[in-house]
């Protein structure tokens, strides 16, 4: 059985009543486990599960443990479904975590619920960080399109050695111009190289 069919086989026996037990392994520390069922909970807060999955958030907030992973995982699913109500949440969950990925992690979410400016400034402090944070950071302002954005992605392209780092920041930016096609210009104005390293994912989508 493949995780596709092992996903829709534990949606179909289980449903939306299964959501607290399938909540608890977002924190078991196999990735794969934990990634799977932030899977199964995206289909089914996608279908009629949301209000669940915001209980549920709420129920994990009010324990007010420090660094639940689990939490954050349902902030982004929530985030995902563009569940406002999380906001104030997400601003106070930054005093519950002492390590720092957690944070540029946060303020993505904010900003994909925001569009404010000032979370994308939180973001852009994370960018050369290096690893895990410097990745995080990249893939985070891209949830606001921008030439703000579209800058602080050539910068970072220009100024790494990282052959990783550079394939991230182009694929971030097919990400940032696929969301808003008037960035094409700009950025085969200001950077036409670059703009030709990407076209043809951009041709293709």
């Amino acid at each position: 059985m493949d995780r596709e069919e092992l996903i829709q086989k534990i949606i179909e026996e289980k449903g939306v009543s299964a959501i607290p037990k399938i909540v608890d392994l977002l924190s078991e520390e196999d990735v794969e486990t934990r990634e799977l069922a932030r899977d199964i909970l995206e289909i089914m807060g996608a279908a009629d599960g949301k209000d669940y999955l915001f209980e549920e958030f709420k129920n994990r907030f009010d324990l007010n443990e420090d660094d639940d992973i689990s939490l954050l995982y349902l902030a982004e699913i929530l985030a995902d479904f563009e569940c406002k109500e999380i906001i104030p949440y997400l601003e106070r969950m930054i005093n519950n975590f002492s390590d720092e990925r957690a944070f540029p992690i946060i303020y993505e979410n904010l900003l994909k619920l925001t569009k404010d400016e000032k979370y994308l400034e939180y973001i852009e402090t994370y960018i050369d960080d290096g690893g895990e944070l410097e990745e995080i950071s990249i893939m985070a302002m891209t949830n606001m399109p921008s030439k703000r954005v579209v800058n602080n992605l050539i910068s970072k392209y220009k100024n790494t050695n990282s052959n990783s780092i550079r394939a991230l920041v182009l694929d971030s930016l097919v990400k940032v111009l696929l969301s808003d096609f008037e960035l094409v210009p700009y950025l085969r104005e200001i950077e036409p190289e670059i703009s030709e390293k990407i076209s043809w994912q951009l041709q293709k989508s």
